[in-house]
């Protein structure tokens, strides 16, 4: 017995996406915070009290004039004159307008600072606490360095999550795939094949359901054909018997033609041997279907196997003592199978003749048509019923009580439908004002 791989939960398996995401995240936070505080170390950004220190710087001793400061002056800040209008300011717009609502307002706030110097001028200085950019012209250009930093580290975060995300469903998703496989190769009845290992518990526990399934179909469908071996076996030894009866039946016929008969014994025994001769083509049909063979196309000529049809047939009509009419209507030649053929249209004409009355007519009629030929079978029986209009092409159906289905398996227009699909052509089932009337379409193919 094969040792069984190991496999872990799913749950495993999510919480080590969770642990290896969240890893990840950490690392882009110890990355982004080591990065910043490179930038402030080499200078390229400032720390956030800076600004607030500056100011303080800028208004230590109270000073008595102001003094204007330089580009690295991170506050924002705006010199008003006694009587409120501007005289100096690093900012303009809301900001410069927000600033001097704090002059009007007498605002005060833990960012926000005004000092009056002695010719009566006021500056109102407003800082954030944020770490900025040293450069004046980068300042200017992108936005604050700690908000820039931040947006950077958002981003890295929400990659991490995709990546890990997408990892997590590329890697569930060639375990399902597993699936999709197992399901088509049993679909397809291919079913000599390992279930494959997920490594999932609970992957592995429906592929092994799946396995179960598997075996038990194998077994089914190894018993099936053993099943239908054995009877096309029987089939074939079956069809090979008959073959003894009917030539003892057809040898005795031939004596019996020998002999001085009277017409009308003479004409029976020669619808014997016709007969017989069809019970034999028939067994000999049965014996190729039993062993795999097939009969083959071949090219055959339309009018004398439209002929050999009515000779086939009209013994049975007479036996009947049905009329048989025909008109033979068809031109050049064909690629079919003949004997295929003769079967059908004879299952057909025999199922026209046995549903028509003592004394009626039967009307075997073929033609040429635009695009092919066909053949019309025509009774002056009951008709078909509407449910037989609908289901007596179809297997085994035996329901139709106005064609008599009593001692009837249900095959003969199944047959004739089979073999009119395999010329490329079509059977159709009609009633008329004396009857019923089957069609049998075929393409052209001279």
């Amino acid at each position: 017995m094969a040792k069984r791989q190991r496999s872990v939960s799913l749950s495993f398996v999510l919480l080590r996406f969770a642990i290896v995401m969240l890893c990840c995240m950490l690392l882009c936070c110890l990355v982004w915070y080591f990065v910043m505080v490179r930038f402030q170390n080499t200078g390229v950004t400032y720390q956030g009290a800076v600004s607030n220190q500056q100011v303080e710087q800028m208004l230590a001793g109270e000073p008595t004039t102001f003094v204007s400061p330089g580009d690295d002056f991170l506050a924002e800040y705006a010199l008003f004159g006694r009587n409120g209008e501007v005289l100096e300011s690093n900012v303009e717009g809301k900001k410069l307008e927000a600033l001097a609502g704090c002059l009007q307002e007498d605002a005060s706030s833990i960012d926000v600072l005004r000092h009056t110097y002695a010719d009566g001028s006021t500056v109102i200085l407003r800082w954030h606490f944020r770490a900025e950019f040293v450069n004046p012209v980068l300042r200017d250009m992108l936005p604050p360095a700690e908000y820039l930093g931040l947006a950077m580290l958002v981003v890295a975060l929400l990659l991490c999550l995709l990546f890990n995300t997408l990892w997590l469903r590329r890697r569930l998703a060639a375990k399902l795939k597993l699936f999709s496989e197992v399901s088509k190769k049993v679909g397809a009845q291919e079913l000599d094949f390992t279930i494959p290992h997920a490594g999932i518990r609970e992957y592995d526990q429906a592929l092994d359901a799946m396995e179960h399934m598997r075996e038990a179909l194998y077994r089914s469908l190894s018993s099936q054909w053993e099943a239908q071996q054995e009877r096309e076996a029987e089939m074939a030894a079956l069809a090979h018997d008959l073959k003894t009866p009917l030539t003892l039946v057809g040898g005795n016929a031939e004596l019996l033609l020998d002999e001085e008969l009277p017409e009308s014994s003479r004409k029976m025994v020669e619808t014997i041997v016709v007969s017989n001769d069809r019970a034999k083509q028939y067994v000999a049909g049965l014996l190729e279907t039993s062993t795999g063979a097939n009969e083959a196309f071949e090219n055959t000529c339309l009018t004398t196997m439209f002929d050999e049809l009515c000779q086939s047939t009209i013994a049975i009509a007479e036996a009947k003592r049905v009329c048989l009419q025909t008109q033979n209507g068809l031109k050049g030649a064909a690629s079919i199978q003949k004997d295929h053929l003769l079967r059908a249209l004879g299952n057909v004409v025999q199922n026209a003749i046995e549903h028509t009355p003592a004394g009626g007519n039967v009307y075997l009629e073929s033609s040429m048509i635009d695009g092919g030929w066909q053949v019309t079978v025509c009774d002056e029986g009951p008709g078909f019923s509407k449910a037989a209009l609908h289901h007596a092409t179809e297997r085994l159906w035996r329901g139709d009580a106005a064609r008599g289905a009593d001692g009837h398996n249900g095959l003969g227009l199944w047959f004739a439908a089979q073999v009119a699909k395999t010329h490329g052509g079509q059977l159709e089932l009609r009633n008329c004002d004396s009857g019923g009337v089957v069609i049998m379409k075929f393409c052209k193919n001279l």
